[in-house]
């Protein structure tokens, strides 16, 4: 028997917002689950990054994924303001003919 998913929700809506709000053009993919907020950037080329800068951006990350989710019309949405997000770098290249793919992870705690 397969284990049914509670609580994951995916917003378009929301990770569009984020996107204008950060000017990239590649949208990153935002969605509910387990308590957290994930927001995912795939093939930005970030989890090359220096430390430095990675852990920077993500802070920005989820400065402007809390200030869009607690504008936000739905109440679903700007309750989950106030949780933890998780910022998320994954890019895919390919090394002598081999499919590669790094992932870099912040948590970024709730606040206070």
């Amino acid at each position: 028997m397969s284990r049914l998913q509670v609580g994951v929700v995916r917003y378009a809506s929301a990770a569009d917002a984020v996107k204008r709000e950060l000017g990239f053009e590649i949208a990153p993919e935002v969605h509910i689950g387990r308590g957290r907020v994930y927001v995912t950037f795939r093939n930005l080329g970030a989890s090359r990054w220096p430390l430095e800068s990675q852990a920077e951006h993500a802070f920005q990350v989820a400065a402007v994924t809390r200030s869009v989710f607690a504008r936000d019309d739905r109440w679903r949405v700007r309750s989950r303001s106030r949780r933890a997000i998780v910022v998320a770098y994954e890019d895919t290249s390919l090394v002598r003919g081999c499919e590669t793919t790094s992932r870099w992870e912040c948590i970024i705690p709730a606040p206070q």
